[in-house]
């Protein structure tokens, strides 16, 4: 996995911004979900961050990519702390953040897309329970691994 797409880089970025000041707004109505929409890639990025105090636990990041079949995609991107794995708060965490973000988008259609390398099991896991079977199996552009691909449609 490329340094720049494992999510313990955003963590670390995340909590060294911290370090210098930069805080996040509270999701409304929860108790630890922060959010900030910022710019990345020529595009808009979401990233709601599961927080304690300004440890990151959780992470999901919905970067905006081109177009899908005419309409808006976004990049799904999602990390939970090592010591956190495996006791049953990514999928739900997940969910809320892609809740929140449906809630926030004026859009009637928009594609979410992500991809996971195959070597990563337990993202591939996460990826088939949110969205079913992947659509394409590819090879990432950024490090020639190979990569499975889901690219869901939401409509509101």
């Amino acid at each position: 996995m490329n340094k720049f797409q494992d999510p313990m880089t955003g963590f670390k970025t995340l909590e060294l911004a911290f370090s210098e000041g930069f805080r996040m707004k509270r999701v409304p109505f929860s108790d630890d979900m922060y959010f900030v929409r910022d710019k990345a890639l020529g595009y808009f990025r979401y990233t709601y961050a599961r927080l304690d105090n300004l440890k990151v636990l959780q992470t999901v990041v919905l970067n905006g990519k081109d177009e899908l079949e005419g309409l808006p995609c976004f990049g799904l991107y999602y990390g939970t702390l090592e010591e956190l794995r495996g006791t049953g708060v990514t999928m739900p965490y997940i969910e809320s953040a892609l809740r929140e973000f449906k809630k926030s988008q004026k859009l009637k259609e928009y594609y979410i897309e992500t991809s996971v390398d195959i070597s990563n099991e337990a993202s591939l896991a996460v990826a088939q329970k949110l969205f079913g079977e992947p659509t394409l199996d590819s090879v990432d552009d950024a490090t020639g691994e190979p990569i499975r691909v889901w690219q869901t449609k939401i409509t509101r």
